[in-house]
């Protein structure tokens, strides 16, 4: 009996089997059939709530993916020699775990980016969301389309993949293989951040002569004509590398395992919350659906018969809804989907039967399943993932306390206070001399408050929980991660303007020579240090006034790479001023660009029926 991936049941109107392939548009060669055959289904990315009907009326226009963005991304490690646990942002061991004292002796390592190849999808809440389509042929001489009317059921699955290693291999095996092909995506991610400087609008002048004064640099020392040369040959690297890793794991027999979710019945029903993973054969992989594994709907694509240059017209497309979270989990309340497994979809389709439908059943029709290729692995970003959290910005606007002095004027009685907490035990602590004191449970009460108040108090407890985080664990770097503006403190001069036209990636801790209003300035590490440190305290003033803190921090003990990116933090908020009325400026700009694919035309006309 052949396979249902191939479907040789003839069906009236088609002359050979069918295929479920990827939509046209996404071909290496948009619509000739030698590449759309062997194609899989497209995971195709949008951004706005009005995304089904923009995919509609353009379904090839959709989010190209960016090769830094859209990709899992891991850590390489870096040693750096003579480091100690306060001279790096963040201080590792060989392990890439948070370095202790006892690690010093082994030395340190600080953390970079490497993009690897593995996709990431985002959650809703990032304001990205993803359809899978696909198109469906008839496997004959002009790869014909099999018309919609011929299909009784579409739908796809999400299966998890996980890796199958030999009892021989060990993590360390596995460790020394994956290394250098981590090492080398995180030299590219440098290179292209040399690359996004440049372009950047918000860089300056100078900062953009610089860049491109250090990438001439790195490609005479790499051997390299040029910028493009040493990125190609970085790419052409990095390629080798992860084809090399891919035949190492054929070599050693590190397979991949399939799982289908099953959910788990209920009352003789499927449940929407409870499931499990079950591991699926070769076989069992291309089984009809109606074994119980979980499956989401499929829709076809109808466009308007009057828009004849649509780029479903005169196709059967289909399309779904990819998810990427939901409540589903197992008995042990680990959910379906995280940030840590690997999944793919695979679609399918129901040819229609001759014989009556059944009715009452789902699916209704015995026709036979056929199934596409399965999609490129990807993985879900988790709901705190800063790349994806930063495409939904959020402006909280905060109370005015003149408003609210008025309001309060009026003595409204309560009616402003919606927010209603009862509690069966009062719990009101009492405060001597600004510390809380032993107090006793009381009775039920009832206490409301407005929501401008609680707005007040929690931004409140962040402002003041903020310095003791940093201070007592030495985060300093998430200061990075707050910008503020009008900044507390002024812009300073200096050593600190010849930093903010400092390329990425330059060593602070290492002697270098930037252009600075035309004029090469030679930027020592020692005179640096002392400047971001040492010069009546400024840095140490500037992240004390930023934080609000008691003491003055002593951050001497800090290294320059370490203080440079604080620094210049701290700088590009000063640089926002209001302006001589008052208006403060505009904040930077946040999230990921939207870009879309390159329109494509079709190289090949399809033949087969019209309707």
């Amino acid at each position: 009996m052949a396979s249902p991936v191939q479907a040789q049941a003839k069906v009236a109107g088609t002359s050979g089997p069918w295929r479920l392939v990827g939509p046209w548009y996404r071909w290496a060669r948009p619509g000739l059939p030698e590449d759309g055959r062997l194609s899989a289904p497209a995971i195709q990315k949008f951004a706005g709530n009005d995304f089904i009907t923009d995919f509609l009326a353009r379904p090839q226009h959709s989010l190209k993916y960016d090769p830094v963005v859209d990709v899992v991304q891991t850590q390489d490690l870096v040693k750096v020699p003579g480091a100690t646990l306060r001279s790096l942002l963040l201080a590792l061991n060989a392990k890439g775990q948070v370095a202790k004292q006892s690690d010093v002796a082994a030395g340190l390592y600080r953390p970079r980016v490497a993009p690897g190849s593995l996709r990431k999808l985002y959650q809703p809440a990032h304001d990205r969301h993803y359809l899978v389509t696909c198109e469906l042929h008839c496997d004959a001489p002009g790869f014909p389309r099999v018309t919609r009317d011929q299909v009784c059921q579409a739908g796809f699955v999400v299966r998890r993949r996980r890796s199958v290693v030999p009892a021989n291999i060990t993590p360390v095996d596995i460790e020394a293989q994956t290394a250098p092909v981590r090492t080398l995506e995180a030299d590219l991610m440098a290179l292209r951040t040399l690359d996004a400087a440049v372009s950047d609008p918000q860089s300056s002048a100078e900062l953009k002569l610089n860049t491109q004064a250090r990438q001439a640099t790195l490609a005479s020392q790499a051997g390299q004509p040029n910028w493009a040369a040493l990125v190609q040959h970085t790419l052409n690297a990095l390629a080798a590398k992860r084809l090399a890793l891919q035949q190492w794991y054929e070599q050693n027999q590190i397979t991949v395992a399939v799982d289908g979710w099953f959910p788990v019945l209920v009352n003789g029903k499927p449940s929407t919350t409870f499931g499990y993973w079950k591991e699926l054969s070769a076989a069992e992989q291309q089984q009809d659906i109606t074994s119980g594994e979980h499956t989401y709907p499929m829709y076809p694509l109808v466009p308007d018969p009057r828009e004849t240059t649509h780029d479903a017209a005169g196709r059967t497309v289909y399309y779904g809804l990819v998810p990427t979270g939901g409540l589903q989990h197992d008995t042990q309340a680990h959910a379906r989907f995280d940030d840590q497994a690997t999944y793919e979809v695979r679609c399918f389709v129901r040819q229609h039967h001759a014989c009556p439908g059944r009715a009452g059943k789902a699916p209704d029709c015995h026709g036979a399943l056929v199934w596409s290729r399965p999609t490129e692995p990807f993985r879900v970003a988790a709901p705190f993932d800063v790349l994806g959290s930063a495409n939904r910005p959020i402006t909280i606007k905060m109370p005015d306390l003149r408003e609210l002095a008025a309001q309060a004027a009026l003595r409204p009685k309560g009616r402003l206070s919606p927010v209603r907490f009862v509690q069966p035990q009062h719990l009101s602590p009492k405060i001597d001399d600004g510390k809380p004191v032993e107090n006793s449970v009381g009775g039920e009460a009832i206490c409301s408050f407005s929501i401008p108040l609680i707005t007040i108090i929690a931004l409140f407890v962040l402002n003041l929980f903020l310095p003791i985080v940093v201070f007592v664990f030495n985060l300093w770097f998430l200061l990075v991660f707050r910008f503020c503006i009008p900044p507390s403190v002024q812009a300073a001069a200096g050593l600190d303007a010849a930093l903010a036209v400092t390329p990425p990636g330059i060593d602070l801790d290492a002697e270098f020579t930037v252009k600075l209003n035309g004029v090469d300035v030679l930027v020592k590490p020692d005179e640096l240090k002392d400047r971001l440190t040492k010069s009546n305290g400024f840095m140490e003033l500037r992240v004390q006034q930023e934080t609000g803190m008691d003491e003055v921090p002593v951050l001497d003990a800090m290294g320059n790479n370490a203080l440079g990116a604080i620094d210049q933090s701290l700088q590009d908020a000063a640089a926002r001023q209001p302006d001589a009325q008052g208006k403060l400026p505009d904040a930077p700009p946040v999230g990921e660009p939207l870009v879309y694919e390159d329109p494509v035309t079709p190289v090949w006309t399809l033949k087969g029926a019209t309707a």
